[in-house]
């Protein structure tokens, strides 16, 4: 996130409408939110809440900036038949911060997501096998801005972005492609994964090499206008069908 670069809005229109097309290209099924003047940080929906079956757990975001959020998107979800419940304490920013691979939750917290709030959204959809990291470098604020589960086996990971302890945890619960820095920083790790496909950032020629070898596709998209304001693919999606 650079404040003193001004992300040009045409041409973060035109990356949107790209990266809309590819999911769509690529059989995703997709919903939209409409925008709500002066809000502009409404576009990363990945932090609208975490979702399982018709359950979701509203954000409770961190700050100011993204507070006035939270009624619009309560709104959206219980307009398309969710039952919407919330954390009673600490902050809790949705699927930004917390990550499904099959039955299991990967969840982040330091930044933006508090560790008990984690906890208690994770008994809110009745998921007992949660797996909480603590994010260490500000750059990677969010979990889903440097780890991204591919299968409920597998996922790729920038290691920089936790400590040695956290990312021993991991290994123990899945399978990890390490990602290269210079491709983590391009926020290669916040990627769309549709089946074998993956949309992800452009520019990160090593990480396509290793989706290759374990079996998946790059689609690679232009998202630098995002990338300013601190989000990419993932950033800029949430799943609605965790079963």
């Amino acid at each position: 996130m650079d404040l003193s670069k001004t992300p040009e809005k045409p041409l973060a229109s035109l990356q949107w409408m790209n990266l809309h097309h590819h999911i769509l290209r690529l059989g995703g099924w997709l919903e939209y939110v409409e925008h709500a003047d002066g809000w502009p940080d409404m576009v990363f929906t990945a932090n609208a809440g975490l979702i399982r079956g018709k359950q979701v757990v509203l954000s409770k975001f961190r700050h100011k900036e993204r507070a006035g959020e939270e009624p619009f998107f309560r709104e959206w979800f219980l307009s398309r038949g969710f039952s919407v419940s919330e954390v009673t304490s600490g902050s809790f920013e949705g699927e930004g911060d917390a990550l499904f691979a099959g039955s299991k939750l990967f969840c982040g917290y330091g930044f933006r997501t508090d560790r008990e709030a984690n906890e208690e959204a994770a008994k809110i959809v009745g998921c007992g096998d949660l797996i909480q990291v603590q994010l260490q470098d500000p750059r990677f604020y969010h979990l889903d801005t440097c780890f991204c589960p591919l299968t409920d086996k597998l996922a790729m990971v920038h290691p920089g972005a936790f400590n040695a302890e956290d990312l021993a945890r991991l290994e123990r619960s899945i399978e990890l492609i390490r990602v290269p820095a210079r491709d983590a920083t391009q926020f290669v790790c916040n990627a769309v994964v549709l089946g074998k496909d993956v949309v992800l950032p452009a520019g990160c020629l090593e990480t396509y090499k290793l989706l290759k070898r374990h079996g998946f596709t790059a689609y690679p998209v232009e998202l630098s206008e995002f990338i300013k304001a601190g989000g990419a693919a993932k950033c800029l999606s949430l799943k609605l069908d965790n079963v």
